[in-house]
């Protein structure tokens, strides 16, 4: 049993080894000095805490604290009040959140959050990332009928694969990840016994890998498990390939909750546009980021401040020197037939198609030219992910036929061999590094840059030379000694362990940023302000007073612009119009954001969206009411709040976010639309419909009335309203089609108003109007998850019960 447990127990150690700084120091693996150190409000000082000398390590995790933390905060928020998370007010004016593939509400694993806190829920869900990395790929080493130690190694290779260690705190990108190894395992045992039980195993990991929230990720381990099944599968293809086909549907309709509502969303996303094209072509690997399989660090690194080539995250793949070298000369071995094992060869080909899908190649010209749906809106770099799950495994070969043979002179001498043309290598990297300095210009910046990577080449070409230089140390204690076969090879693997850990805590630990708990969206006199004062009103801050996008989620205050690649298509139209007045043809691919500086349109949608605050600092403010109109000289404000450098201003001529109205006008030409709103003449009181509305409305009145609002919830809005006439209500948040409306419990219908925003006719008197978000592709994926669960159950259940389980 024990001897059962170790290799888990061992896992287990290096994952505490990873984040020693975590049980020790009592950090959290998240990139809170980042937060404070370099976003508004905390980077200005004045919240309790303050250290003007945080630092932050890199940006490269910025999306886990600009993204990732604040929606599962928030989904556990809404979880626990009893309502499912299906739309975020506080950013993009209103949007789906569920339907947001990448907030991964759906997962099993974040259930955490149901349990203790966010912060600690977030440290579970990053510190089990390694763990089950390591332990699924064990059971897949084994599976390959490697021994226990071989497979070890393949699970503390994967385990400090860059893939992994560079996207640990993203959370989904690794927990969509991790889950292929256990696939791939699943296959193997199915293959070899028979068990029905497997296939469940394949169906788990597939939907687990689509519901953690990374659909890129996701996408790859559905098609490296399709490569898989077929290469085991195909002299048997129809019997098998129902398996398949079952597997696959099976995940999918559990998925079904999470996939039917992303679907939806996808469909009404500009996320196709032009500048997917463009990102996907800036997202190609240049060859020379290939050069990190041998240094990892070749151009720098982010952490020392001295990285000069491109992105580190997507251009730096990493598997470790001393893994490398086994997996090239497996691959040398099985192709020159000196060993045989066909899933070698399988391997060694796929990691390279993976890899040569990364950099610009045929591979990589058919997706972006024959426009393959999914792939071409994704970041081909990231095939890499791929092939270092394979090169893992071809690690775990090699390693185990040089330990079984290295004591074998001849063996050892055609090793050596293969060494010294891998060491070669590293010897064309060093002259490069010297000659580079009298060659390249400008001279200065090639001397910095060349200087940082010879640095940096130390420790990868100590690790080559340390497997020759070990080995012979060894062997020769061995024959000194007199020491048997068994032992001598338990030294080489305890070296060759020791080697590799001590390596990848130093690169994990180097790279990976943490931080006291006290930094993960703390408190601010600011944002305190918002919280208790502002209400559902929204605010903007300007320049170097911005809160970046998915902030005001975690602090529950509202806010308009926003950042996600998944939005609606017509608001971002809408803001992508502040800057000319027109909507362009193609635009920011993420973010929805107004002008830095009023130019005539910015004014007219923040007065539309109800922007009633602008947020402002003084750096060396002279009293404690430093008001600098100047700043606002196209703008109609008031300054209202102050504390240190920190002002608020109040906007005078924002429309109220809730009103009623009886002034409209119809049009149905978007670019009409537009050219209204930007009309100075145009009273932006006056709504533009697309379409009549149900009641007749006496046209004209151009005076507006606020109604009572008796809740304003994520999901759901309860307004009530006392009118003499039939009158239009207005909210200016996000139209969606999913959005119902009652009108003293008798369904209405919600119209388009003013390009993208909402509105509902109101008959005379008074009336309760209740807004409901319960879309039906959320239906549709519930009852589809929910049937398909109880009929695998049920499958599962009988299949157990005829003992073919």
């Amino acid at each position: 049993m024990i001897k059962r447990l170790s290799p888990y127990l061992f896992i287990l150690f290096v994952t505490c080894l990873i984040f020693f700084k975590i049980f020790t120091r009592g950090f959290y693996p998240i990139p809170g000095d980042l937060l404070v150190s370099f976003y508004f409000p905390w980077n200005s000082g004045g919240w309790d805490g303050y250290n003007p000398f945080t630092f932050h390590k890199e940006l490269l995790n910025a999306d886990s604290i600009r993204q990732i933390y604040p929606w599962k905060e928030f989904a556990a928020r809404e979880f626990k009040r009893g309502h499912f998370p299906n739309w975020n007010p506080f950013t993009f004016s209103g949007q789906p959140l569920a339907a947001n593939l990448q907030s991964g509400v759906y997962y099993p694993l974040g259930i955490f959050y149901f349990f203790t806190s966010p912060q600690n829920a977030w440290i579970l869900l990053v510190v089990l990332q390694p763990l089950l990395a390591g332990a699924f790929m064990y059971l897949a080493a084994k599976s390959f009928k490697l021994s226990q130690t071989s497979s070890l190694f393949s699970a503390i290779v994967f385990m400090f694969s860059s893939y992994v260690i560079t996207w640990i705190e993203n959370v989904n990108i690794i927990h969509s990840y991790i889950w292929l190894p256990l696939a791939l395992w699943a296959i193997n045992k199915f293959e070899e016994t028979k068990k029905f039980r497997f296939s469940l195993v394949i169906i788990i990991s597939l939907t687990f890998s689509i519901l953690a929230g990374h659909p890129q990720t996701a996408i790859y381990v559905v098609i490296a498990t399709f490569i898989y099944w077929f290469y085991k599968f195909w002299k048997y293809p129809r019997k098998n390939l129902f398996i398949l086909f079952f597997c696959f549907t099976s995940a999918f309709l559990l998925s079904a909750i999470q996939l039917i509502p992303t679907a939806a969303f996808y469909k009404i996303s500009p996320i196709s546009l032009p500048f997917s094209k463009e990102v996907f072509d800036r997202s190609i690997m240049p060859y020379k980021s290939l050069l990190t399989f041998f240094a990892s660090d070749f151009f720098g690194h982010p952490a020392s401040d001295n990285f000069w080539s491109n992105t580190y995250g997507d251009f730096t793949p990493h598997l470790g020197v001393i893994p490398l070298i086994f997996a090239f000369w497996i691959t040398l071995r099985v192709w020159t037939k000196k060993y045989k094992n066909n899933f070698v060869k399988f391997a060694s080909v796929v990691s390279l198609v993976f890899i040569i899908a990364t950099v610009h190649s045929p591979i990589t010209y058919l997706i972006r030219t024959l426009e393959i749906p999914l792939l071409d809106s994704t970041t081909p770099s990231r095939f890499v992910s791929i092939s270092l799950i394979f090169l893992s495994l071809l690690a775990a070969f090699g390693f185990e036929d040089f330990t079984d043979n290295f004591q074998n002179s001849k063996y050892w001498r055609k090793f050596l061999k293969f060494l010294i043309f891998f060491a070669s290598i590293y010897l064309m990297l060093w002259i490069f590094t010297f000659i580079g300095k009298i060659l390249l210009n400008p001279k200065q910046i090639w001397t910095q840059n060349l200087y940082v990577t010879q640095k940096n080449l130390i420790l990868p070409t100590s690790m080559v030379l340390s497997i020759p230089a070990g080995v012979v140390l060894t062997i020769f204690l061995k024959n000194k000694l007199n020491l048997t076969r068994l032992f001598t090879k338990r030294l080489v693997v305890i070296g060759i362990f020791s080697m590799f850990i001590i390596g990848g805590i130093y690169y994990s630990n180097k790279f990976l940023p943490v931080a006291p708990k006290k930094f993960i969206f703390p408190e601010h006199p600011i944002i305190n302000w918002m919280k208790n004062n502002a209400g559902i009103d929204r605010f903007y801050g300007q320049g170097v007073s911005h809160i970046d996008f998915s902030f005001p989620a975690s602090y529950q205050i509202y806010a308009a612009e926003g950042y996600d690649s998944l939005r609606y298509e017509r608001y971002a139209q809408l803001m992508a119009s502040s800057y000319t007045g027109k909507v362009p043809k193609t635009y920011l691919r993420s973010e929805a954001v107004f002008p830095t500086e009023e130019n005539g349109y910015r004014k007219r949608l923040l007065d539309l969206l109800g922007i009633k605050y602008f947020l402002d600092k003084v750096d060396d403010p002279k009293s404690d009411k430093d008001w600098h109109y100047e700043r606002f000289t196209k703008d109609s404000v008031e300054g209202i709040w102050q504390e240190g450098k920190f002002q608020i201003y109040k906007r005078k001529t924002p429309l109220p976010r809730i009103f009623l109205t009886t002034s409209y006008i119809v049009s149905k030409n978007s670019d009409e639309i537009i050219d209204y709103i930007y009309d100075q003449k145009f009273d932006l009181k006056t709504l533009i419909l697309e379409k009549e509305p149900g009641v007749k409305i006496e046209n004209g009145q151009l005076d507006i009335i606020t109604p009572q609002i008796l809740t304003y919830e994520p999901d759901k809005i309860s307004v009530k309203t006392k009118a003499a006439n039939n009158t239009l209500l207005f909210i200016s948040d996000v139209y969606d089609k999913d959005w119902n409306v009652l009108i003293d419990n008798e369904k209405s219908e919600i119209l388009r108003a003013d390009y993208a925003l909402r509105a509902v006719a109101i008959p005379s008197g008074e009336h309760t109007i209740i807004f409901t978000y319960n879309p039906k592709s959320f239906k549709y994926g519930a009852v589809v998850t929910l049937l398909s669960t109880i009929s695998l159950v049920i499958l599962y259940s009988y299949s157990a019960a005829k003992k073919k389980f």
